[in-house]
């Protein structure tokens, strides 16, 4: 018989127009959580620890707002729990099918190894069930065990994002298992602007360095990469224009100089030409390579900014909603705080 489970849905505004809801109101009967708990607020990291406190179910779902799950992936997820040293279990989020052909383009950069290297497994059902890090993970599609959640102090209300990064990594270290389930995706809506998606790199890129601050692992190293990305670009156009001969300058002016630029967009090209020949979008061989520059080009600025700013400070005014699921549809109603 399968364990019974609670979902925990961080927004900051509870409407009952969400799309979690919608998707979890047209689950089977036999798949829906024993409680869904809508946690409204500004602080994500705070209000999905109060969430995970108000369940009663021995495992809890984390979903966002947007995320739309798919039937059989409870079963799926509830199978590795059946090793009790399993803390963790989830997989990818994707494009849902109605998407726009911008959001279909941003998953194409987000799903490629030059767009987010070992992390485009959580935007894409790739390889098979496995044994997995922070790198594969991702907060909008967790399955975690209450009991281990609590017992490790959940995430950090100080942090986000990557509150789950920094919680996950934690769990490893002290031995637990987590479970990456290519067969347990969720859809989700993608950025549907170039303003958004640069805004989003960016604010990764902050959360991943605040991160690294808070609990630093020399797994964490390869996401450096995107900053001295951008010193690297910065320092070869300040060679063309700073007028000397240094020779700083001499090297940086030298020919040689350039072949790692050249190389990554040559790579990005490649990822344009397989993602519009995979996806049949003849456009992307242009937008593509254009999307992973600007990607990692502010993930690099994020980053750099995320090392000279302090972590947000802890907001407690949160608003805890339960959904009660009618025949036809469903109410939130709130719940007093005690």
């Amino acid at each position: 018989m399968n364990p019974t489970y609670s979902v925990v849905i961080a927004a900051a505004k509870a409407e009952k127009g969400l799309s979690a809801l919608k998707a979890l109101s047209r689950l089977p009967l036999k798949e829906r959580p024993q409680e869904v708990f809508i946690c409204e607020g500004k602080n994500p990291s705070y209000q999905r620890n109060l969430g995970v406190q108000k369940c009663k179910s021995p495992l809890v779902y984390f979903l966002d707002d947007d995320s739309q799950v798919i039937p059989g992936n409870v079963s799926h997820l509830f199978s590795h729990f059946e090793d009790e040293r399993t803390a963790v279990a989830g997989g990818p989020n994707l494009v849902p099918p109605d998407a726009t052909p911008f959001e279909r383009t941003v998953n194409a950069v987000l799903a490629s190894w030059m767009g987010s290297f070992k992390v485009r497994s959580r935007y894409a059902a790739i390889g098979s069930v496995r044994e997995a890090t922070e790198k594969e993970l991702i907060l909008c599609n967790m399955m975690v065990r209450r009991s281990t959640f609590l017992k490790e102090r959940g995430f950090r209300s100080d942090l986000y994002p990557n509150e789950e990064n920094e919680f996950l990594n934690r769990l490893l270290h002290k031995g637990y298992r987590l479970v990456y389930d290519p067969r347990v995706a969720v859809y989700r809506s993608r950025r549907k602007s170039l303003g958004a998606f640069c805004v989003q790199a960016f604010r990764y890129g902050r959360g991943r360095a605040q991160q690294m601050k808070v609990y630093p692992c020399l797994s964490d190293v390869i996401h450096l990469a995107p900053a001295f990305f951008v010193f690297y670009i910065l320092a070869l156009f300040g060679a063309c224009v700073i007028p000397g001969d240094s020779l700083w300058l001499q090297v940086l002016r030298s020919p040689w100089s350039w072949v790692p630029l050249g190389l990554f967009l040559i790579l990005s090209v490649i990822t344009g030409v397989s993602a519009a020949s995979w996806h049949r979008r003849f456009m992307d061989v242009f937008k593509v390579p254009i999307l992973i520059l600007y990607r990692h080009t502010f993930y690099g600025f994020g980053l750099m900014a995320g090392f000279f700013t302090n972590l947000r400070k802890p907001s407690p005014d949160v608003k805890v909603f339960q959904a009660k699921w009618t025949k036809k549809s469903y109410t939130l109603k709130p719940l007093e705080k005690k």
